[in-house]
C-alpha cells in the first residue's frame, strides 16, 4: 500500500472549522489542511494524489462544487466528501451531477459520523483502486493471450503446410470403446491411399477393408494386443491398396496415451508409404 492510500486532505477557508477536525479525527487519520480551493489544487499537485478530500460549500473563490468536481477531473480515483451547513437540495444537487460527491456532511457533525463517513470514503477508495488495478491486470492478461493465440495460429498454419507436404500422414483415434475409431487424418491422406479424408471420417472402417486380405488379421491382432498392453509405442508393416486397385507397403507407427491405470484413452500415428524402399 503506498503512502497515499490514507491520506484524507480537508478544505475550508474556517480555521475554527479546520481546529475542530483536527480534535476530532487528526490523530486517527493522516490528514492534510487546505484554506481554500486554489491551496487544495496546489497541495493536489504537489503532494497528492489523495484517497479522500473533503471540502467545505462554502468558500470565497471557488465553492466546494467547482474544487470537488476539478479534483475529480485531475484525480478520477479519489473519493469526494462535502461539508455543508445549508439544507438547500439545490447544492446536493449540483453537487451530485458536478462534483461526483460520495457523501455530505452537515455542519455541524458528530465525531463519530466523521469518522464512520472517512472510513466508508477509504473502504471506496481502495475498491476502486482494487477494481482498477484487477481491470488492468485482466486487460494484460487478455493482450498476452491475444499475442499467444496469434502465435498458436501462426505455429499451427506452419505445422499444417508441413503435415500436408509431409510423406507420412497422421491420425488419431478413441481407444475408449476398445476398439480405435479414427477420429482425425492429416490433409496429405489422399496420395496415400487416393481417398479424401473426409470419406475416411465419415467410413471410419475404411483405412481397416483397404488392408491386403492377408496382412489384416495380424495388423488387427497387433493392433489390439498392443491397446490391450501398457507399452507406450507399436510399429508394423502391411500393404494398403490404393483407390487405383495398386497395393503399397506401408509402415504404420503409433504411441497410445493411457490413463494413471494404464487404459488406452488414444492413438496418435503416423502412416508411411515404404513401397520405394
Amino acid at each position: 500500500m503506498s503512502e497515499h492510500d490514507e491520506r484524507v486532505l480537508f478544505v475550508d477557508d474556517q480555521p475554527e472549522i479546520i481546529e475542530l477536525i483536527k480534535r476530532h479525527v487528526g490523530n486517527t487519520y493522516d490528514c492534510v489542511y487546505a484554506d481554500s480551493g486554489a491551496a487544495a489544487l496546489s497541495l493536489l499537485d504537489s503532494a497528492g494524489p489523495f484517497a479522500v478530500v473533503v471540502a467545505d460549500y462554502s468558500m470565497p473563490n471557488m465553492d466546494g462544487v467547482t474544487l470537488l468536481a476539478e479534483i475529480h477531473r485531475r484525480s478520477p480515483d479519489t473519493v469526494p466528501l462535502m461539508l455543508t451547513a445549508f439544507g438547500d437540495i439545490d447544492i446536493a444537487i449540483a453537487a451530485l451531477h458536478e462534483g461526483n460527491i460520495y457523501r455530505f456532511l452537515r455542519k455541524p457533525w458528530e465525531r463519530s459520523e466523521l469518522d464512520r463517513a472517512l472510513s466508508n470514503a477509504l473502504d471506496h477508495y481502495h475498491l476502486v483502486k482494487s477494481e482498477r488495478r484487477l481491470r488492468q491486470e485482466l486487460a494484460n492478461a487478455n493482450r498476452a493471450l491475444d499475442a499467444k493465440v496469434r502465435e498458436l495460429d501462426e505455429l499451427n498454419q506452419l505445422l499444417e503446410y508441413w503435415v500436408e507436404f509431409s510423406p507420412a500422414v497422421l491420425y488419431s483415434a478413441d481407444c475408449d470403446g476398445g476398439t480405435p475409431t479414427l477420429t482425425y487424418v492429416s490433409k496429405n491422406f489422399a496420395r496415400l491411399i487416393g481417398h479424401e479424408r473426409t470419406d475416411i471420417i465419415v467410413e471410419p472402417g475404411l483405412w481397416a477393408q483397404a488392408v491386403h486380405p492377408d496382412d489384416a488379421p495380424e495388423r488387427e491382432r497387433r493392433v489390439r494386443e498392443f491397446v490391450l498392453s501398457r507399452a507406450a509405442e507399436h510399429s508394423l508393416t502391411y500393404r494398403i491398396r490404393h483407390h487405383n486397385g495398386a497395393y503399397r507397403t506401408i509402415l504404420e507407427s503409433m504411441r497410445c496415451i493411457r490413463n494413471p491405470q494404464g487404459k488406452a484413452l488414444e492413438l496418435v500415428g503416423a502412416w508411411l508409404d515404404i513401397s520405394p524402399r
